[in-house]
């Protein structure tokens, strides 16, 4: 019914019933709203001048039932601030894609569950009234994402956050991430509307202390011992042991709307943090292990400091495509360091580990150019990324190239060229499904590289994502990536195992060796059923297979399947992203994992 309402309200027809162009839960918003105030739809808005612009916008529980007491902690966005995200306002002749685009600027995932914008009528034929009816998420809130594998919390981000402080819709937070290895924890302010002119200011820090003592394989007796050259940490000991501090600030004027003609602004960002790579790939079945390097026996993990400063400026242009120039300007710090453990071991030892494993220390001065165009045709869908919550889709062609240029005259430590491209085609199915082919390279030329080639820190990556039309009961999502490192200088390589994919097996189970070359190949079906709502709940099921490997060349590529199935859940008046809880069975044994072994998972947000 959605989508043929869409088609006559498209084709201008005066049946245009706007109402049952959106979802059942925006609907249940319009329907309150048109009845507590007696508005009535215009079915024919096209032509005519926009008369007011009406913003309601709900409470974050609106339906009767216990869950409204909670509305005296919520304050509602503003009205005024809804109003200044519009592209389209009084005055103005009812222009149809504006007011989609308007749209598109509400559907932030921070702010909104429900977005629908329709006219209404005024009693003079020439003109309507735009209608603007929003639900705020809850904003007062303790924010969390984890992963659960291997029966282990291996990662944990949280916040304690007002998304919408006094209804302005800036966010003040202090969040806290957990990974294996470390936990962060510092302050967040955003403003995407600084003094009301679309200027957005970010500005984040964090303290970063050793989660617990890291693990590491013996050799001798071939089991997980802990690494006692290390800290303890938080979890293990109780102590704040710092090991590092991030920071990032910038301000910046986007191209927030389509006629939008200029924009710019200036980022910096400095991190001083140890880089782990873990592995689960053991008998104990313990994704808290450092893999270990091969070629020296010594864990992976390094000192990394870096910094960078990038000031932009950028013009569009365009009507049927949109064409962007950016110039800009990166100054960039890279430096890896020996952690004071390393100390212990043998030198000749540390010394290859230092070959295998540590980037390139590098001062990069790097003026670039940037050239991007795109079609501006969208389409909105559902049930794709979330539950019932609109999903903005660009369709058409976009594509973009860049040309940075280092240069040791302007303080760069080499003079290198490296452009990069990237492209990709949204074709829609039917009425809300699509194919999306793309495809990325990125080079780097210059003299004197260390493998005496003409190019180095190459990489590529061509892809597909599918998703069918919503039949009555399910859609099938599937994506596919294919992903290439060569001549590699960096000591990069690619890995795939539970949450990376493969959700059957070990974190990081299979891994490209260290090198020049890297391979990875990943491919994912899902038969997921539309979600059935359950009082203030979204949930539904899917079922799963997966195939994927990575290696150094694609001839030694060896690929491993699994198949699974799972739950997933929404509450969309406390998040867009949906909870989900995986059970997965490898097809093929390796030498850690048997086959058929269940394997649980456990997070948020849907994999692709």
């Amino acid at each position: 019914m959605r989508h043929a309402a869409e088609a006559l309200c498209a084709a201008h027809d005066p049946s245009c019933d706007w109402v049952s162009t959106f979802s059942s839960l925006e609907q249940r918003s319009i329907a309150r709203v048109l009845a507590a105030r007696g508005y009535i739809v215009e079915p024919e808005p096209w032509g005519k001048i926009i008369g007011h612009v009406i913003v309601v916008n709900e409470d974050v529980f609106a339906e009767q039932n216990l869950l409204q007491f909670f509305n005296i902690f919520h304050y509602r966005s503003r009205p005024n601030r809804v109003r200044e995200e519009l592209t389209i306002q009084a005055g103005e002749v009812w222009d149809q894609k504006r007011v989609e685009e308007s749209a598109r600027r509400l559907h932030d995932p921070l702010y909104s569950s429900v977005v629908a914008l329709l006219p209404i009528t005024t009693g003079d034929p020439g003109r309507v009234d735009l209608l603007v009816v929003t639900r705020d998420l809850w904003s007062l809130r303790l924010n969390t994402q984890y992963t659960f594998q291997q029966g282990a919390l291996t990662n944990l981000a949280a916040s304690i956050s007002e998304n919408n402080l006094l209804g302005t819709r800036d966010v003040v937070a202090f969040g806290f991430s957990m990974d294996q290895g470390a936990i962060a924890f510092g302050p967040t302010f955003l403003d995407k509307d600084l003094l009301g002119q679309h200027i957005n200011l970010q500005v984040s820090a964090s303290e970063i202390i050793t989660r617990e003592a890291d693990k590491v394989l013996d050799p001798a007796t071939g089991q997980l011992v802990t690494d006692t050259f290390d800290s303890a940490g938080l979890l293990d000991a109780g102590i704040f042991h710092s090991e590092g501090q991030a920071a990032s600030i910038s301000l910046s004027r986007p191209l927030w709307s389509l006629a939008t003609q200029w924009g710019g602004g200036i980022s910096a960002s400095y991190t001083n943090h140890i880089v782990r790579s873990f592995t689960g790939n053991n008998a104990e079945n313990d994704p808290f292990e450092l893999f270990t390097d091969p070629n020296s026996g010594l864990p992976y993990e390094f000192r990394y400091r870096t910094w960078a400063v990038t000031p932009s400026a950028l013009h569009q242009w365009g009507t049927d495509y949109k064409q962007a120039v950016t110039l800009g300007y990166t100054v960039s710090d890279q430096t890896p360091s020996l952690l004071p453990s390393f100390s212990m071991f043998d030198p000749t030892a540390v010394k290859q580990f230092v070959a295998d494993v540590f980037p390139r220390t590098e001062l990069i001065s790097s003026p670039f150019v940037t050239y991007s165009i795109y079609q501006p045709r969208y389409r909105v869908l559902r049930n794709v990324q979330t539950y019932d919550l609109a999903e903005d889709l660009q369709v058409g062609p976009s594509a973009s190239a860049t040309v940075a240029q280092g240069l040791a005259a302007l303080g760069g430590d080499f003079t290198f060229t490296r452009p990069t491209v990237s492209g990709s085609w949204t074709f829609p199915i039917l009425h809300d499904g699509f194919i999306s082919p793309s495809a990325g390279a990125s080079m780097r030329f210059q003299g004197n590289t260390p493998n005496h080639t003409s190019s180095i820190d190459n990489s590529a990556d061509i892809a597909l994502h599918i998703a069918s039309p919503n039949f009555p009961h399910f859609r099938i999502v599937a994506y596919g990536e294919l992903d290439f490192e060569w001549n590699n200088t960096q000591n990069q390589f690619y890995a795939i195992g539970s949450d990376s994919g493969l959700r059957g097996y070990n974190v990081n189970e299979f891994r490209s060796p260290t090198g020049t070359n890297a391979r990875r190949a990943i491919g994912q079906v899902e038969l997921r059923t539309t979600p059935l709502p359950i009082w203030v709940f979204r949930a539904g099921a899917v079922a799963f297979y997966e195939v994927g490997g990575a290696s150094s060349t694609l001839s030694n590529l060896a690929l491993y399947n699994d198949v699974g199935f799972g739950v997933r859940a929404l509450v969309p008046q406390l998040n867009r992203d949906v909870f989900r809880l995986d059970v997965a069975f490898p097809l093929q044994a390796t030498t850690d994992t048997s086959a058929f072994a269940p394997r649980i998972i456990a997070g948020f947000a849907s994999y692709f």
